[in-house]
Protein backbone atom coordinates (compact mmCIF):
# COMPACT_ATOMS: atom_id res chain seq x y z
CA UNK A 1 0.00 0.00 0.00
CA UNK A 2 1.41 3.16 -0.94
CA UNK A 3 0.15 7.07 -0.12
CA UNK A 4 0.57 9.40 -3.27
CA UNK A 5 0.53 12.94 -3.39
CA UNK A 6 -2.61 13.30 -5.51
CA UNK A 7 -1.63 16.82 -7.06
CA UNK A 8 1.59 15.92 -8.06
CA UNK A 9 0.42 13.75 -10.87
CA UNK A 10 -1.86 15.30 -13.87
CA UNK A 11 -3.87 12.14 -13.88
CA UNK A 12 -7.63 11.28 -12.60
CA UNK A 13 -7.84 8.63 -10.51
CA UNK A 14 -11.11 6.57 -9.92
CA UNK A 15 -11.66 5.40 -6.52
CA UNK A 16 -11.70 0.64 -6.40
CA UNK A 17 -14.33 0.94 -3.61
CA UNK A 18 -16.77 3.99 -4.61
CA UNK A 19 -15.98 4.33 -8.03
CA UNK A 20 -16.41 8.01 -7.87
CA UNK A 21 -13.20 10.61 -8.95
CA UNK A 22 -10.28 10.79 -6.56
CA UNK A 23 -10.11 14.65 -5.86
CA UNK A 24 -8.19 14.54 -2.39
CA UNK A 25 -5.31 15.90 -1.61
CA UNK A 26 -4.01 12.13 -1.06
CA UNK A 27 -5.10 8.50 -2.27
CA UNK A 28 -3.79 5.46 -1.63
CA UNK A 29 -2.81 2.50 -4.33
CA UNK A 30 -3.02 -0.78 -2.98
CA UNK A 31 -4.02 -4.53 -5.10
CA UNK A 32 -3.29 -2.74 -8.17
CA UNK A 33 -5.67 -0.11 -7.48
CA UNK A 34 -6.61 3.47 -6.29
CA UNK A 35 -8.40 4.24 -3.35
CA UNK A 36 -9.66 7.38 -1.68
CA UNK A 37 -7.89 7.45 1.98
CA UNK A 38 -11.51 6.51 3.52
CA UNK A 39 -12.76 3.98 1.03
CA UNK A 40 -9.69 1.59 2.38
CA UNK A 41 -10.84 0.02 5.18
CA UNK A 42 -10.82 -3.30 6.85
CA UNK A 43 -13.67 -5.60 6.31
CA UNK A 44 -13.87 -6.72 10.10
CA UNK A 45 -13.22 -3.48 12.01
CA UNK A 46 -13.64 -0.89 9.51
CA UNK A 47 -10.57 0.84 10.04
CA UNK A 48 -8.64 3.04 7.58
CA UNK A 49 -6.17 0.61 6.30
CA UNK A 50 -3.80 3.95 5.71
CA UNK A 51 -3.89 4.65 9.19
CA UNK A 52 -2.65 1.56 10.25
CA UNK A 53 0.73 1.36 8.22
CA UNK A 54 1.82 -0.16 5.53
CA UNK A 55 0.49 -3.44 5.39
CA UNK A 56 -2.96 -5.13 4.29
CA UNK A 57 -3.74 -8.64 3.87
CA UNK A 58 -6.68 -10.26 1.40
CA UNK A 59 -7.63 -13.57 2.27
CA UNK A 60 -11.06 -15.00 1.13
CA UNK A 61 -11.84 -11.80 -0.78
CA UNK A 62 -11.93 -9.69 2.46
CA UNK A 63 -9.01 -6.52 2.53
CA UNK A 64 -8.21 -7.02 6.24
CA UNK A 65 -5.53 -5.39 9.40
CA UNK A 66 -2.91 -7.16 10.63
CA UNK A 67 -5.14 -7.90 13.51
CA UNK A 68 -8.00 -9.16 11.92
CA UNK A 69 -6.02 -11.34 9.66
CA UNK A 70 -4.11 -12.97 12.32
CA UNK A 71 -7.46 -13.33 14.79
CA UNK A 72 -9.48 -15.01 11.50
CA UNK A 73 -6.67 -16.70 10.02
CA UNK A 74 -3.68 -16.90 12.05
CA UNK A 75 -2.04 -19.79 13.53
CA UNK A 76 -2.85 -20.41 17.42
CA UNK A 77 -0.93 -22.69 19.69
CA UNK A 78 -0.08 -23.51 23.17
CA UNK A 79 2.57 -22.37 25.55
CA UNK A 80 5.14 -24.82 26.35
CA UNK A 81 5.18 -23.82 29.90
CA UNK A 82 1.72 -23.04 31.04
CA UNK A 83 -0.10 -25.67 28.37
CA UNK A 84 -2.52 -22.56 27.84
CA UNK A 85 -4.29 -21.49 24.42
CA UNK A 86 -1.37 -18.65 22.33
CA UNK A 87 -3.50 -16.50 20.45
CA UNK A 88 -2.75 -15.62 16.85
CA UNK A 89 -2.20 -12.03 17.71
CA UNK A 90 0.23 -12.28 20.56
CA UNK A 91 3.14 -11.55 20.85
CA UNK A 92 5.56 -14.68 21.99
CA UNK A 93 9.17 -15.98 22.81
CA UNK A 94 10.48 -19.25 20.73
CA UNK A 95 12.96 -21.45 21.60
CA UNK A 96 13.64 -23.99 19.13
CA UNK A 97 9.90 -25.32 18.37
CA UNK A 98 8.86 -24.31 21.45
CA UNK A 99 6.07 -21.47 21.98
CA UNK A 100 6.12 -19.56 25.15
CA UNK A 101 3.81 -16.62 26.56
CA UNK A 102 5.92 -13.13 27.32
CA UNK A 103 5.26 -14.03 31.02
CA UNK A 104 6.11 -17.36 30.83
CA UNK A 105 9.40 -17.08 29.35
CA UNK A 106 11.20 -17.69 32.47
CA UNK A 107 13.87 -20.36 33.81
CA UNK A 108 12.17 -23.66 34.72
CA UNK A 109 14.36 -23.96 38.08
CA UNK A 110 14.25 -20.11 39.59
CA UNK A 111 11.15 -18.61 37.43
CA UNK A 112 13.68 -15.77 36.72
CA UNK A 113 12.06 -13.89 33.83
CA UNK A 114 14.61 -13.08 30.55
CA UNK A 115 15.25 -10.23 29.12
CA UNK A 116 15.74 -9.56 25.20
CA UNK A 117 19.58 -10.54 25.20
CA UNK A 118 19.68 -12.89 27.61
CA UNK A 119 21.70 -16.07 27.80
CA UNK A 120 19.60 -19.13 28.16
CA UNK A 121 20.06 -22.94 27.67
CA UNK A 122 17.67 -25.40 26.19
CA UNK A 123 17.83 -28.58 28.45
CA UNK A 124 16.03 -31.75 28.55
CA UNK A 125 13.15 -29.04 26.87
CA UNK A 126 13.17 -26.94 29.55
CA UNK A 127 14.76 -23.36 29.61
CA UNK A 128 17.11 -23.11 32.36
CA UNK A 129 19.51 -19.81 33.27
CA UNK A 130 23.51 -19.93 32.95
CA UNK A 131 23.16 -20.80 36.64
CA UNK A 132 20.88 -23.79 36.79
CA UNK A 133 22.35 -24.97 33.52
CA UNK A 134 25.52 -25.28 35.10
CA UNK A 135 24.09 -26.34 38.37
CA UNK A 136 22.03 -28.92 36.36
CA UNK A 137 24.95 -30.42 34.37
CA UNK A 138 27.05 -30.59 37.01
CA UNK A 139 24.61 -32.44 39.15
CA UNK A 140 23.60 -34.95 36.21
CA UNK A 141 27.22 -35.39 35.01
CA UNK A 142 26.13 -34.74 31.58
CA UNK A 143 27.60 -35.89 28.48
CA UNK A 144 25.50 -33.19 26.87
CA UNK A 145 26.91 -30.30 24.52
CA UNK A 146 24.45 -27.83 25.14
CA UNK A 147 25.25 -24.92 23.50
CA UNK A 148 23.86 -21.30 24.35
CA UNK A 149 20.63 -20.03 22.79
CA UNK A 150 19.84 -15.81 22.59
CA UNK A 151 16.58 -14.46 22.72
CA UNK A 152 15.16 -12.65 19.78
Amino acid sequence: MTNINNLSTNKSYICANCNQIINDRYMLQALDKMWHEDCLKCACCDCRLGETGSTLYLKANLILCKRDYLRLFGMTGHCASCQRLIPAFDLVMRCGELVYHLNCFSCYECQQKFCVGDRYFLYNNQILCEDDHERTRKTHLSSSTDAPLYSK
